[in-house]
């Protein structure tokens, strides 16, 4: 995914593990061609550093309504 489409609250699905995230931080520099973004992952508490290569986002029906989306969160885990 380009690092110009990565907005914040962006739901996004990681190739390595093929889990669900969240975007919570502005890529940042590494090379060139390649920029961290830090995620979170759903249903958890850990965070990382992921590069924008490894994620994708998912489709709009499945995003937050800030973000044009009707996804809501209804299980009451983190």
């Amino acid at each position: 995914m380009k690092s110009s489409d990565i907005q914040l609250g962006l739901r996004v699905r990681v190739a390595s593990n093929d889990l669900t995230a969240l975007v919570v931080g502005k890529p940042e520099y590494y090379t060139p061609r390649a920029k961290l973004v830090r995620i979170k992952y759903e249903n958890s508490t850990r965070y990382e550093y992921m590069i924008n290569h490894q994620l994708t986002a998912l489709p709009t029906e499945e995003q937050y309504p800030a973000l044009g989306g009707n996804y809501v969160n209804t299980e009451k885990r983190f």
